[in-house]
């Protein structure tokens, strides 16, 4: 299926998914392809490697330790219209004052926009194949909420909105500035195809900034919307902090001319009410899911899916060395910096088995460690999308999803659960931990 050049009408198709199947990010089959390397541009950096590392795994096993955080019979969100069990896309942050929130999407299905459905009747009949939901009525779609814990992840509040547009809301994920300003991002879908989205854009997925001063207890109704270069586009943070107070933001989305997805990075300032457009990267195939963070020595490092390139930046985001694979094809990439200036990548994996796991590195991602040259250490036997946030204890509190929601029976009966991984020590691998809750 071809983008029109002259029309430039973009089709809505399913590139999140590990498997195939329907994701609201944008996947686009061009008859052109990109130009190659990052815009701009500056050195080329040598093509990481990896680390092969034996008896790395875990000895306890994912099953051991996961614990659930809102479940068919747990914690469940008040009924509202949409609603039909799907709990995904989600993502923890711990605030200064103690308290942990785990953002999250909640809706019928693996994709939630408002009705009547606007899919094609091709795609339409697919989906439904698949297992949409027939006879939905969710007038506004998909709704980004949260959970709390006050008592450092033993027990959890009943979910709450976060807000609520007039489309589905995606994958809320946090960052609380030093002033006490707390950011989320989302992104917005509608679920609508072959739609002229220059002349649309009211109908463009789009990534949107929510701010709160209270911790999150509520939030502004102003919605943020950075100037983005792109047609339609979507973000999964995490944000991230810089050493000089500025917020790093990076996007995904569908150029505006012929091409794949790419990706931008945006510097926020004034307590996330700015935002200014860094670069554009982009390669002859998709730059989708990208995220970023920032290393110890002030290099910004930057990998996303499909083919794992990475890219570093040695000018605060305005320049990237072009983007290079290394042989793990990955989907979701989360990148965070441990205190020892560890680089851990957590990630989907399209490795034969999938699933969540993680590599990591000690040379800022020239080297990454791992248990094989095409996967990385085993988190959790779910679908793959998971995030994650440093404790005090040096571990990762990692959330994530059972599964996709695709079939009609997993959209209705999905949970989202969470547990803790250390890298160990000497860096031979992982352990897997029980979370607080368990």
């Amino acid at each position: 299926m071809a983008r029109k050049r002259l029309n430039r009408r973009v089709l809505f198709l399913s590139s999140r998914c590990a498997e195939g199947c329907l994701v609201p990010v944008i996947a686009i089959c061009l008859a052109v392809a990109a130009a190659k390397g990052a815009d701009p541009a500056s050195t080329t950096a040598s093509r990481p490697t990896v680390k092969i590392v034996e008896h790395g795994e875990s000895a306890a096993q994912p099953e051991d330790c996961l614990a659930p955080l809102v479940a068919p019979k747990l914690n469940q969100p008040d009924p509202f219209p949409g609603y039909g069990g799907f709990v995904g896309w989600n993502s923890p942050v711990r605030l200064r004052g103690g308290d942990w929130l785990v953002g999250f999407s909640a809706g019928y299905w693996h994709a939630s926009p408002p009705t009547p459905l606007r899919y094609s009747p091709e795609n339409l009949a697919r989906f439904r194949q698949w297992g949409l939901p027939a006879d939905v009525v969710a007038p506004s779609g998909g709704r980004a909420m949260l959970i709390r814990s006050t008592d450092e992840g033993k027990s959890w509040s009943k979910p709450v909105e976060i807000v609520d547009t007039p489309v589905d809301d995606r994958h809320p994920a946090f960052l609380e500035l030093p002033d006490g300003t707390l950011i989320c991002s989302i992104f917005t879908y509608p679920g609508v195809e072959l739609i002229d989205f220059a002349a649309h854009p009211e109908f463009a997925h789009r990534t949107t900034i929510l701010r709160s001063h209270d911790h999150g207890q509520t939030w502004d109704p102003e919605l943020i919307h950075p100037p983005s270069p792109f047609l339609a586009d979507e973000t999964d943070g995490p944000l991230v902090l810089l050493a000089d107070g500025s917020i790093l933001l990076v996007i995904s989305g569908s150029p505006k001319g012929p091409g794949p997805t790419q990706a931008a990075v945006f510097r926020g300032t004034e307590s996330g009410t700015h935002w200014e457009l860094l670069a554009v990267l982009k390669t002859e195939h998709e730059l989708d899911e990208a995220n970023a963070t920032e290393l110890p020595d002030g290099r910004l490092v930057l990998m996303a899916r499909r083919e794992g390139d990475i890219c570093w930046s040695s000018d605060g985001g305005r320049t990237w060395t072009a983007p290079v694979t290394f042989g793990m094809r990955i989907y979701a990439p989360s990148l965070y910096v441990l205190d020892d200036g560890t680089l851990v990548c957590l990630h989907g994996s399209y490795a034969p088995g999938g699933r969540l796991r993680l590599i990591f590195s000690t040379d800022g991602g020239q080297t990454w460690i791992a248990p094989a040259a095409d996967h990385g250490f085993l988190v959790s036997t779910g679908y793959g999308y998971g995030k994650a946030m440093k404790l005090p204890d040096g571990t990762l509190f990692v959330t994530e999803q059972d599964s996709p929601g695709t079939k009609t029976t997993e959209a209705a009966n999905m949970s989202m659960r969470c547990l803790r991984v250390r890298i160990r020590a000497d860096k031979s691998g992982i352990d897997l931990l029980p979370p607080p809750n368990r």
